[in-house]
């Protein structure tokens, strides 16, 4: 098993993370894919034994904190993902390119379902929406996200 270094880990969750604060304008405000998700799930999946629950928890705190969210409704979110890729990141490491991509976007939907909830029940609104699009999108850039991690895991 390889030993990726840390510093590749923690500068490119940073990054995904100062990407997720720039302030889109527009329809791009609504369709801004959820890097550090990707970063989070990415890492999770080819260096468990680095990048785990506390990790997760504390970028997602940190991301609550930047936004002004609720506190600890993306760390809970981020934590349940990561415990899934716990319990299956070996057969997700085995899977095809497509079918990791199409567990990604399952991941996603959960992630997005708890946030969903969590907003549900602490601003007790009677209705709640699911706003599919930043997965869609997320989705969408996996491919060449999980490539870029690649090469740069590669040449380190």
């Amino acid at each position: 098993m390889k030993h990726y270094s840390n510093k590749l880990i923690h500068i490119s969750i940073v990054c995904c993370l100062l990407l997720m604060l720039i302030p889109w304008q527009g329809w791009f405000k609504i369709i801004q894919p959820y890097w550090l998700a990707l970063a989070i799930i990415y890492w999770s999946i080819e260096a468990p034994k680095q990048c785990g629950l506390f990790t997760a928890f504390f970028y997602s705190i940190l991301l609550d904190v930047l936004y002004g969210s609720l506190l600890g409704k993306h760390g809970f979110s981020m934590v349940a993902m990561v415990f899934l890729i716990s319990k299956i990141h070996k057969r997700l490491k085995m899977t095809s390119f497509w079918q990791l991509t199409l567990m990604v976007g399952a991941l996603l939907l959960n992630d997005v379902f708890i946030r969903t909830v969590i907003d549900w029940l602490s601003y007790n609104k009677a209705a709640f929406s699911i706003n599919l699009w930043p997965v869609l999108t997320s989705i969408l850039l996996w491919p060449w996200f999980k490539y870029t991690l690649d090469r740069l895991r590669m040449k380190i």
